[in-house]
């Protein structure tokens, strides 16, 4: 079975922790995108309209309750 996969346009001042933030809902998934994206690891900081690759991945919410409680 294919991973499905969905699609990003930038747009100007994006970086890869504010895209993350934005399709994730967290900055921890960078490593995600750089991965599925691995044409653009040079940029920093995004010009408009660069299509990136949004790899379908298990996304961990354990809300606000820290771990030990």
């Amino acid at each position: 079975m294919s991973e499905q996969l969905s699609s990003y346009i930038t747009q100007k001042g994006d970086t890869w922790d504010l895209i993350s933030f934005k399709v994730y809902g967290s900055e921890k998934y960078v490593e995600e995108l750089k991965k599925a994206n691995y044409d653009f690891l040079k940029l920093v900081s995004f010009p408009v309209e660069v299509a990136l690759v949004i790899p379908t991945i298990k996304i961990t919410n354990k809300g606000s309750t820290p771990e030990w409680f």
